[in-house]
């Protein structure tokens, strides 16, 4: 089960803020994209301390309409971590490769063309 709000990192909290002023996309998007990319890569697999002192999201407007899907993912890659520090950890990771973007453009590459 999903809890109500996931909180996520400052340092998340503000690349995405300056993602959202470069790409025009809403923070919950840009760390579906983030989530997604993390999840791809197995990022997940590694420990990693992930604070929880930056903005938080109500779960259905961060993972949308697939929220069961994502949580689903989420425990097949670690089922040890909770669910909500585990999609904190996977937004820090996947910003971790976006954090060069300067455009829409520059997200899409980073992403290897698969945003649709």
């Amino acid at each position: 089960m999903l809890p109500n709000r996931i909180r996520i990192s400052k340092k998340a909290t503000d690349l995405l803020a300056r993602m959202k002023g470069n790409t025009g996309l809403t923070p919950n998007i840009l760390a579906r994209l983030a989530i997604a990319h993390s999840l791809e890569t197995g990022s997940l697999r590694k420990k990693v301390k992930t604070e929880l002192d930056g903005q938080e999201f109500n779960t259905n407007t961060l993972l949308g309409e697939q929220a069961d899907v994502y949580a689903m993912l989420i425990r097949q890659q670690s089922q040890d971590i909770e669910i909500s520090k585990a999609v904190a950890q996977l937004v820090d990771d996947g910003l971790g490769v976006f954090s060069g973007v300067n455009d829409l453009s520059d997200l899409v590459l980073k992403c290897n063309g698969k945003v649709a």
